[in-house]
């Protein structure tokens, strides 16, 4: 069996074009509401939900190490602290007894344990939640159309690479797959400045501002990244797992090994 970071994650949407999602201490106050770290620990078991990241795969040599992703809105590991900094937030933007309509996509394993484990996060700061499950096809039009206050989406790409995963947090003009609808013009600014640096220590650099903007701004956040199972007879030669499905599907230099037709 091989397992690893796989490249999608779950990702938590706002709908900033509905208040009070358009102000970004609410945004951010419901990000910090969760607790990531116990998720991951929580729903491994259950889900193929395990690692905690940023807005680049865990693993991959861009992505934020764990010391420094634990200092970004939403990703302490001192969620009592997380949760009166929430409760601060909401208070000093008016808002009282939120109620949030929350759609999610109706496929049980792992939309519908995640969706449970944040809307129980939501309760601890007095945050109501009615959720909707849709066919892929509804759930897919409501985001697309702004149906929504909050939801469910995810990234799922066939390279890490800062310009395919950065494309959920850009503006809306400019990335139709930003269904927060969110308009960051400096984030657009930092989007291109790393596409078109060619030094890897400095695009990694902009990348790291990037998201500790785009966590911030919390009009879109990741939740927590996939683990990937593959298992295979001992017998199967030649395949090496990759992070992401589309990869290794060419079977043309993959074979059984005829020498121990019994081995697994």
């Amino acid at each position: 069996m091989a397992e690893g970071p796989w490249l999608i994650n779950l990702l938590l949407v706002f709908n900033s074009k509905r208040r009070p999602f358009d102000d970004a201490r609410v945004r951010r106050a419901l990000s910090l509401a969760i607790d990531r770290w116990q998720a991951a620990e929580s729903l491994a078991n259950t889900t193929y939900l395990k690692f905690v990241g940023g807005i680049m795969r865990p693993g991959f040599a861009m992505a934020t190490p764990e010391a420094e992703l634990a200092k970004l809105p939403g990703f302490s590991r001192d969620i009592t602290a997380s949760r009166t900094e929430a409760m601060r937030l909401l208070a000093e933007a008016g808002i009282e007894n939120l109620e949030i309509a929350f759609v999610n996509r109706d496929v049980p394993i792992p939309y519908g344990p995640a969706a449970d484990y944040v809307t129980a996060a939501w309760k601890e700061i007095g945050v109501t939640v009615s959720e909707k499950r849709l066919n892929t096809k509804e759930w897919e039009a409501a985001l697309k159309s702004g149906d929504f206050d909050a939801g469910f989406d995810f990234a799922g790409d066939y390279f890490d690479d800062p310009t395919l995963q950065l494309a959920k947090y850009i503006s809306r003009d400019l990335s139709p797959v930003n269904y927060s609808s969110t308009t960051d013009r400096l984030l657009d600014a930092l989007f291109i400045g790393q596409a078109v640096t060619p030094d890897p220590r400095q695009r990694a650099t902009i990348v790291r501002d990037f998201e500790r903007r785009a966590v911030t701004a919390a009009g879109t956040v990741p939740i927590l990244w996939w683990n990937r199972i593959i298992v295979n007879s001992a017998r199967v030669k030649g395949w090496a797992i990759t992070p992401s499905h589309y990869l290794n599907q060419d079977l043309a230099d993959v074979w059984l090994d005829a020498d121990n037709p019994r081995s697994q």
